[in-house]
């Protein structure tokens, strides 16, 4: 049991190692920004919590857009 979570703690890493790297590519100024903010908190806690709240937020609008292309190319839209 204990293996098989650690593997899945791995995988989480390396997914968001992976989104912050696109997130880096995609969105050079936004991401710049995201971290001089991220470095502004006192608290690492408080850091990571935006840093969530950064990663949810952009899963969102990624999946939206995806939905919304999907939509046009069926002719939904």
């Amino acid at each position: 049991m204990g293996a098989a979570k650690g593997k899945g703690k791995e995988e989480g890493a390396k997914y968001i190692e992976s989104f912050w790297a696109r997130f880096k590519k995609d969105q050079p100024y936004l991401s710049k920004l995201v971290l001089k903010e991220m470095m502004s908190f006192k608290s690492d806690t408080v850091a990571a919590a935006f840093a969530h709240g950064v990663w949810v937020t952009y899963a969102a609008l990624q999946s939206q857009e995806e939905a919304d292309d999907m939509n046009e190319n069926w002719g939904l839209k």
